[in-house]
Formats: C-alpha cells, structure tokens, sequence
C-alpha cells in the first residue's frame, strides 16, 4: 500500500533533496578596494560574482541520495527491505549534514583567514537555504522509519490475532 503515512514523509524527504540541487549551501561575501565580492557553495561547486568558479559535483552525491529515498518509495511491498534503507539513507544523510557543519564551523576561520590575506575585508560566511534542506530532511527520514517500524508491529499483531 502506497498511501502509508512513511511514503508521505519519504516523499517529502525526497523534494528536500531535490531542492538542494537548486539551492546554495554557504554564501560568502567581502569586500575589495570598495567592490563586494559574493560567492555561493552549491551542488556544481563555489560559485562567485567575478566569474571565478570550482567545480566540486555533490550534485552527484545529491541524486543518489535522491534515488535512494525513491528507491524507499517504491519498495512498500517489502518493509524489511525499506526499513533497511530509509536507515542507511539516515545515516548517510547525518554523516553529510554533520560534514557540512563541521566545515561551516572550522573551515569559516580558514576561508575568513584566507581571504583576509589575498586583501579582502569583512568577509562573512553564512548558510543558505540549501543546508536547511539537507537538515529537514532527517527527522523526515525518522519520521519514516518510525512509520515503517508501526505498520511491521500492527502486522505482526494481526498475525498474532489469527
């Protein structure tokens, strides 16, 4: 049954990961001798205003984990087996998001000193919309797991009825 409470919020787990093909992850702004310099760190990589760009593909790492929660989707039949992957999706979802906080709160000093050495003033790093996206998609994902793990007891209750 594909109208289970566990496939809404995979759904919705799935549109947050797809979201954040769209949406950087880190802006980065200075100045220079009056000019003001952004960047954006997204799924092609850092992006900035001087036409400076590094290409780094997490996009990649995005879509497989998109296909993983559709693959979570698609196997309601099989609880065992969904249950198995909405976790591992879980884990590899917390091990980026917590990467990525791990770089936003070391690596800030790095790129602010950096920056500050190539000449550049009042550099501020902050996160974008495309990191809010990464986080909310773990308590959808546990969300999911719970829901699973409901619909195996209410059967396995059943079961026990006959």
């Amino acid at each position: 049954m594909i109208q289970r409470k566990q496939t809404i919020y995979l759904a919705l787990a799935f549109i947050c990961i797809v979201l954040l093909l769209f949406f950087p992850i880190f802006n980065i702004s200075s100045e220079r001798y009056g000019e003001v310099f952004e960047g954006s760190f997204g799924a092609h990589g850092l992006y900035s205003s001087d036409g400076n760009s590094s290409e780094f593909p997490l996009y990649v790492i995005y879509i497989v984990l998109a296909l993983i929660s559709a693959a979570c989707i698609m196997l309601y039949k099989n609880r065992k087996k969904q249950l198995m992957l909405t976790r591992l999706n879980l884990i590899f979802h917390v091990l980026i998001t917590f990467s990525f906080c791990v770089f936003f709160y070391l690596g800030k000093s790095i790129v602010t000193e950096e920056l500050t050495s190539k000449g550049f003033a009042n550099v501020s790093f902050s996160m974008d919309m495309g990191f809010i996206f990464l986080a909310a998609t773990i308590p959808f994902l546990i969300l999911a797991i719970r829901g699973i793990k409901h619909d195996e007891e209410l059967l396995k209750s059943i079961d026990r009825i006959r």
